[in-house]
Order: C-alpha cells, then sequence, then structure tokens
C-alpha cells in the first residue's frame, strides 16, 4: 500500500545552482518537505539545525564540495545515519566509487529525470522510515530484555552462548559478557544442567519445555524459579535455545501460605464443635464439615449441588410449619441474617434437633457476593438445661416448689384478679416447731427427707389454684387466692395443722412434729407481698411466742411488736458499736461460810431513758439476728481484763461466762478464747463457761470436741438451767462437765411444791454420785438456803446473798466478804 507523504520527512537539497534546485525541488515536493542550501557550510549548518531525513547533495560546488560535506556529515556520530544521494553531471565509474566510499548511497545523475528521482527518494525515504523503526525496536527490545526481572539467554544448536540480558552477573555470577561463548552446562552448573537434561532434550526436539525448580544463585541463596526452553527452528531443524528463568520465590512463598492457610482453615472447619454449610449463588451446597454431616445425615460427597433446603430442612420447634433457609435471606439480602428463635432441623433419618446461629454472604475481591455460609449448632441439651436452669430458678431444690420469686408473681396476680373480683387473698407462714433442734440431732438428711414430706402433704392439701412454697430452712409459704372469709382460712390454717402434725416415717423411724402458722389477709391488713409476708410472720412468731402449735392471724398490736423488735436491733446495733452494753456480776456463795467462792458474769443494757432492759428480751433476740457473737466477744474481752485485775490482786476466783449455743457454733470460737487468755494473761483455771444443754443436743461429736480443747487450755465447764433441756442425760458422762446448776424455777417452788423439791433433790444426788459441783440458782430466803444444805447442796446464788453488781460495786462487795 502507497503511504501518505509523512510530514515529518525533511529532504535538504545542497546545489549552488538554483535552476537545479528548482528541478529537485519539483521532482521531490509531493514526498516530503523541503529546505535547501547553496554551498557546503549552509548545508552542514542546516543539518544540525534541522536533521533532515535524506540529503540530495551536488557533487561540484564552489569552496567545499559534496564529498567533503559528505565526509563531515558521516563523521559525526549524531548525523551519521542521514542518507546521502549525490547528484552529479559526471557518469564514470570512479566517481560513483569515491562516493559509495565517502558513505552515499545513491546517484541521481543530471541533467535530471524527475520520475526517475522521485521513485528514488520515495524508496530511500522508505528505508530511512523502515530503519528508523528498526532501531527504535532494537533499541526497545534492548531495554525490555535488559530490564526483565527474569533471565534471558541464547544459545546456539553447539551450546554456546550468544546473548544474555545479565549485564550485572546476578544470576550465575557471569556478567553477559563473560557469559559468551560458554557452554550452558558451564554457565548453570551441573547439578542444575542434570536437572534440566530431559527438557534440554526436548527443546532440541523442537519442543518448548517448562519446569519448576530451586536454583541456587550467584549471591549463595536459593529461589524457586520457572525454566522455559524455546527453540528456534530453521528449516524444522534446530538452531538454538533460548532460556528464560523466572523467580517465583514470592509466588511459591504466597502460594505455600494459601495452601496452609486453606489447610488450616480446613482443619479448622473439620474440628470445630460447629457445623458449616457452604452454598453458592443459587443456594446450592457447596461444602460441608464432619459436623454438618453429623446433624443433617448428609455426607459431602452426595450434597454437592443439592438445594439447601433439601440438605438441611427447617421447622419451628413444634415440627409442624417449615421454615425459610436463612441461607437464602443472606443472599437475597446480602447481610448477616440469624436463624429464627425456636428452630428444628429434620436430620435425613427423620430425627429432629433444635438448633440456632447464623448465615452470612460470601464475597469476592470485588464484594460481590458469590455465595453464602450457614454455621450452626445443636442445642437441644442447652435449651433442655435452660428450662430445667429457670425452674431451678423459680423452685426451691430440696422440695421442688415454688421458691420466693415465683411466689411474688403468684401473689401480685392474685391481688390483681382480687381487686377486680372484689376478694380476698390469705398468705400463711408455717414454721416447723424445734425443727433445727430435731435436724441437729437426728442429721440433715433426715431433716431434709422430713421436709419433702411436709411438703407433699401441704400440696397434696391445697387446692390447684393455690401456691405452696419453700424459703429455705423450715418455713414454708401458702398462698390462697379467691376466698371471701377469714373463717376459711382459719379452718384451712387448722387442718394444716393437723396434716403436719401425722406422724412421718422415715428410716423406720417415727417422727411427730408441730408447726405455728402466721397469717396476713388482702386488702384486710396489707397491700402488697412485702406486707402480707411481713405480717404473716410477725403473727407466726407471736403463734411461737404463745406456746407453739397454733396459728395466729395478724393484728395491729403484732405490727406494734415487730415495731418495737425492730427498733431493738437497731438500737442493739447502736448499743455494740458505743460500747453501751455492760458486764455486772452476781456472787456464787459458799452456804456453810458464807464465803464468796466465785462469780457470774451478767449482761445488762439500758434503754435511751436509762432504764434496764431485761436480758429475758434482748439476749434471745441477739440470738435470733446473730448479735450474739459480737456481744458474746466483748463480753469475753471485758471478764478476762477483770479477772486478771482480781488475779493481780491475790484475789482467786472462779468466774462464769454464761456462753450462747450461737456463739459456741462459730467456727472461730477456739481460737478466740486462746487468744484472749494470752491477751490477757489470764489463769485459765479462773474461767468457767456456761453452757445449755441445747449446745450439747447440737453436734454432740463436735460439742465434745470442743469442750475438750477447752479442758485442755484449763477452763471449767457448767451446765446452766439444768434440767429443763430436751436432751438424754447420758452428755453428763459423755462431756467433760463440772459444774450443774440447778435452774431457779425448781428451787423457787422446792418448799411448796413436792414435784420441784423431788426434781431438786435427785439433781442433787446425781450431781454427787458423778462427782459434779452443784450450784442452785435464784436463792432468794434463808428457808430456801437452809432446804439446800439439808439436801446437800452447799454452793448457791440467789437475791438472798447478792444482787447482780457492776464491776467496781462487786469488787466493794468482795472486800467486804472477805473480812468476815
Amino acid at each position: 500500500m502507497e503511504m501518505t507523504p509523512d510530514k515529518r520527512d525533511l529532504i535538504l537539497i545542497v546545489d549552488d545552482q538554483p535552476e537545479n534546485i528548482h528541478i529537485l525541488y519539483e521532482a521531490t515536493a509531493p514526498l516530503a518537505e523541503i529546505i535547501f542550501a547553496t554551498n557546503g557550510q549552509d548545508a552542514l549548518a542546516k543539518i544540525k539545525s534541522s536533521q533532515p531525513d535524506l540529503i540530495l547533495l551536488d557533487v561540484e560546488m564552489p569552496g567545499m564540495n559534496g564529498y567533503a560535506v559528505c565526509k563531515a556529515i558521516k563523521s559525526d556520530p549524531l548525523y551519521q545515519s542521514i542518507p546521502v544521494i549525490f547528484v552529479t553531471a559526471h557518469h564514470e565509474m570512479e566517481n560513483e566509487l569515491k562516493a559509495l566510499e565517502f558513505g552515499g548511497i545513491d546517484f541521481l545523475h543530471k541533467p535530471i529525470n524527475t520520475a526517475i528521482a522521485q521513485a528514488r527518494v520515495k524508496t530511500h525515504l522508505a528505508l530511512r522510515r523502515e530503519s528508523r523503526q528498526l532501531a527504535l525496536t532494537r533499541s526497545t527490545l534492548h531495554s525490555i530484555i535488559h530490564h526483565l526481572p527474569a533471565f534471558v539467554g541464547y544459545w546456539d544448536a553447539s551450546f554456546n552462548n550468544i546473548f544474555s540480558n545479565d549485564t550485572n552477573g546476578r544470576w550465575f555470577g557471569l556478567t553477559a559478557e563473560n557469559m559468551l561463548g560458554l557452554s550452558l552446562n558451564e554457565v548453570i552448573g551441573k547439578e542444575n544442567s542434570d536437572l534440566l537434561a530431559p527438557h534440554i532434550k526436548q527443546a532440541t526436539e523442537g519442543h518448548t519445555a517448562t519446569v519448576e525448580f530451586n536454583l541456587a544463585v550467584a549471591d549463595g541463596t536459593e529461589m524457586s524459579v520457572y525454566a522455559a526452553l524455546v527453540p528456534t527452528l530453521i528449516d524444522n531443524q534446530f538452531n538454538g535455545v533460548v532460556l528464560l528463568l523466572n523467580d517465583i520465590s514470592e509466588l511459591k512463598a504466597t502460594q505455600n501460605a494459601l495452601h496452609d492457610e486453606k489447610e488450616q482453615l480446613q482443619v479448622t472447619l473439620n474440628s470445630i464443635g460447629d457445623a458449616v454449610i457452604a452454598t453458592d449463588i443459587e443456594g446450592r451446597v457447596s461444602y460441608m464439615n464432619p459436623i454438618a454431616e453429623s446433624l443433617t445425615g448428609w455426607y459431602q460427597s452426595e450434597v454437592q449441588g443439592r438445594p439447601i433446603e433439601e440438605v438441611m430442612p427447617l421447622t419451628d420447634s413444634s415440627m409442624k410449619y417449615p421454615l425459610k433457609n436463612p441461607i437464602y435471606l443472606a443472599l437475597e439480602e446480602k447481610r448477616v441474617v440469624g436463624m429464627a428463635l425456636n428452630s428444628s432441623l429434620r436430620r435425613r433419618d427423620g430425627q429432629y434437633f433444635e438448633v440456632e446461629d447464623s448465615a452470612a454472604p460470601i464475597r469476592n475481591q470485588e464484594g460481590i457476593v458469590k455465595g453464602a455460609i450457614m454455621v450452626f449448632h445443636d442445642v437441644s441439651e442447652a435449651r433442655a438445661m435452660a428450662l430445667k436452669m429457670s425452674h431451678l430458678a423459680n423452685h426451691d431444690a430440696l422440695t421442688n416448689l415454688p421458691n420466693r420469686m415465683l411466689l411474688q408473681d403468684r401473689v401480685e396476680s392474685a391481688i390483681f384478679n382480687a381487686v377486680r373480683k372484689k376478694e380476698k387473698v390469705a398468705m400463711l407462714v408455717v414454721d416447723i416447731d424445734h425443727f433445727k433442734i430435731i435436724n441437729d440431732s437426728v442429721g440433715h438428711s433426715v431433716g431434709d427427707a422430713l421436709l419433702q414430706s411436709i411438703a407433699k402433704r401441704l400440696k397434696h392439701y391445697s387446692r390447684t389454684i393455690d401456691t405452696v412454697s419453700r424459703h429455705g430452712g423450715d418455713e414454708f409459704i401458702v398462698l390462697l387466692p379467691e376466698f371471701n372469709s377469714a373463717e376459711q382460712v382459719a379452718q384451712y390454717a387448722s387442718r394444716l395443722m393437723e396434716v403436719i402434725s401425722e406422724a412421718i416415717w422415715v428410716n423406720q423411724q417415727s417422727y411427730v412434729l408441730s408447726s405455728s402458722i402466721g397469717i396476713s389477709l388482702f386488702p384486710d391488713d396489707s397491700n402488697d407481698m412485702e406486707d402480707m409476708y411481713r405480717h404473716a410472720d410477725s403473727a407466726m412468731y407471736q403463734a411461737k411466742q404463745s406456746g407453739r402449735n397454733r396459728w395466729q392471724f395478724f393484728s395491729t398490736e403484732l405490727e406494734a411488736q415487730v415495731q418495737e423488735r425492730h427498733q431493738l436491733e437497731q438500737y442493739m446495733h447502736h448499743a455494740l458499736e458505743h460500747q453501751m452494753f455492760e458486764v455486772f456480776y452476781q456472787a456464787k456463795v459458799d452456804a456453810r461460810t458464807n464465803t464468796v467462792i466465785g462469780l457470774e458474769a451478767l449482761l445488762r443494757l439500758k434503754d435511751r431513758k436509762g432504764e434496764f432492759i431485761s436480758p429475758a428480751v434482748f439476749i434471745p433476740f441477739a440470738e435470733e439476728n446473730g448479735l450474739i457473737v459480737p456481744i458474746g466477744q466483748m463480753v469475753m474481752q471485758q471478764v478476762f481484763e477483770h479477772v486478771h485485775h482480781w488475779q493481780q490482786s491475790g484475789i482467786e476466783l472462779v468466774v462464769s461466762i454464761n456462753i450462747s449455743v450461737v456463739q459456741f457454733k462459730q467456727p472461730t470460737f477456739l481460737e478466740s478464747v486462746h487468744a484472749a487468755l494470752l491477751q490477757h494473761n489470764v489463769k485459765p483455771e479462773g474461767i468457767e463457761f456456761e453452757i445449755t444443754e441445747g449446745v450439747l443436743a447440737k453436734n454432740s461429736e463436735e460439742s465434745r470436741a470442743v469442750l475438750a480443747e477447752l479442758k485442755a487450755l484449763g477452763l471449767q465447764i457448767s451446765i446452766d438451767d439444768f434440767g429443763t433441756g430436751y436432751s438424754s442425760l447420758s452428755y453428763l458422762k459423755r462431756f467433760p462437765i463440772d459444774v450443774l446448776k440447778i435452774d431457779q424455777s425448781f428451787v423457787r417452788d422446792m418448799l411448796t411444791d413436792a414435784s420441784d423439791a423431788a426434781i431438786v433433790e435427785a439433781i442433787i444426788n446425781l450431781g454427787r454420785s458423778l462427782g459434779l459441783k452443784l450450784i442452785a440458782e435464784g436463792v432468794e430466803t434463808v428457808d430456801q438456803a437452809q432446804a439446800l444444805l439439808a439436801k446437800g447442796c452447799h454452793l448457791m446464788q440467789g437475791y438472798h446473798y447478792c444482787r447482780p453488781m457492776p464491776f467496781k460495786a462487786i469488787c466493794d462487795y468482795i472486800q467486804q466478804a472477805s473480812r468476815f
């Protein structure tokens, strides 16, 4: 195809004859842009400024002829490639040879033939363009090859190196220049040659061969390379081979990392406890892990391409209604979608599992959703456990009755309905009499069995609309909704007491129990559950105070008593904090000589008006609310301090301290006693602990161990209020006891009541036969003292000898008594 003139082509016409320039211009103007010069110097200047693509140069010019101009052009590297056509009137062969020697490429003979001139100029311009393009291509190819991050080398048919782009010798320690002529084996080394031998043979047979291998390069490191051996063929015969080496170390590292990551992901998916199923964009299964196989009953090899709803059919927990698989929602909405609540999976074999979790879309690098993944797990046991925990949270563990939390809901509902229907609601607090003593004496397992039997009886006797609950210990609460009169509640309470009092058999042993019941009514005396419970509890407490085994309705008088108890509790906390409790002492006297042989420490407390509060009121209350422990510790510290004072003064008395059952059961009791003895430097034989029979009845083995420790410390042990307890007399020989105190209730009426006199005499005889000391309490008259002496009891305590006194007064009393 004939090319149109390229405006970039430029022809320089050099001639000193204007008519020749004109002729040449007419011949070449259609082919390129034309400039001209009329002498050699002008021509060289034009060449430097314009760099023409072709020069038409006249030979015969004055001054500097055409040969001189051509010589100057060819001697300059910048311009020597510009083609020169000589224009001459000479036709001799020697002139043409001379022109060629100076670098000319063609001749135009004068006179100029326009057609011939055009044809030759056109040809040489085309050649010039092709040469320039070829040079550009060659330069580009050279640049590319030498800047490739790969090795390119060419070996001829004899495997001698012809070319290499490794100008710096990076690959094999040989620069391209030093590599020329070396054999392939010499360059790449024997180990690599042996490895490439079969592929080289393949190349010699005319086939391109590729291989990946590890290559030790010049700097001593090893890289992974991709090698290509490309044969060159001439007439279908092997003429050489191009070796291309590409460093793929990073690629291999990435591939290895991806492989490791894939393997790790696969191991993770196969070992996690959750089931995993992946699908394509249409919800067809593409992958499932072993847990998913187990839960669905399908195998990975069977599910490829199956719809997710076939492999994982979901229903609601009732197993009646099919559910849409979250996979489809994740694909449609392109977001994470949680599984519907109470979802069940129907396994392939028809078995159902409660399942839960979520589905999420899978996106490619461009963020386009390509599929989805479902992660789920079996929650059948968890949901069953949740139901069980919910039941446990609302029911008592021992009796399975509703607890306080569930009772509150039932009370609120009952009150709401009572207001709407104008009915009443009753709450009964039922407490088993003396249950703690029974529980401690026969063991907790028997006690638990008794409580379970009572719970069944209460439940059986109640209506379906009633609620029987247990709040711990031996306290039960019964809620009675929908009744109209207090008489109905009273009849019910009486029947409950009868039901509870029926004998209960545990381990072939019969137990007969009684109960105290407090009753509160809505809306008569209470507005909400808090009021109802508080009022029923107050009524129950009053029933116990009145002798137990009875029921009691709440009244305003009971409310006043509750308020008094609350105020007393606050005051006792205040008194303890501000050290308002005071220890008084009452003397113990040997009636034969009227000698003071010991003292009993007695606790006293005044109210805000300065009047004494009866110990019979505040001590039992302190035992109920736990204040007796810090109070008892305070009493021990004061008494030990006073005993130390008397011992230092040479007064040897045995001072007794009353130890509460609650205080005695404290794990730190022994430690506190030992610490107090050391702190106050007291001789232990000057201390006597008075305990009640209740201490011995509870956890007898533990009690005996504690008493043995106290005896080992050197303290004396006495039994207070002997004869009023519940336990067997066998403890008198099983426990390390020193003293029996005859209770004042027997002493008070021994002169007028034969039974009391007989009891006193029996206790004295028992004590003497066991070698125990005897002290009679509550001796108020001479006649009582003489009667006791006559029966053989000579140690006495009571108003007849001494009233309780504070420390300073008892000190004065002791000094006065010692004078006689």
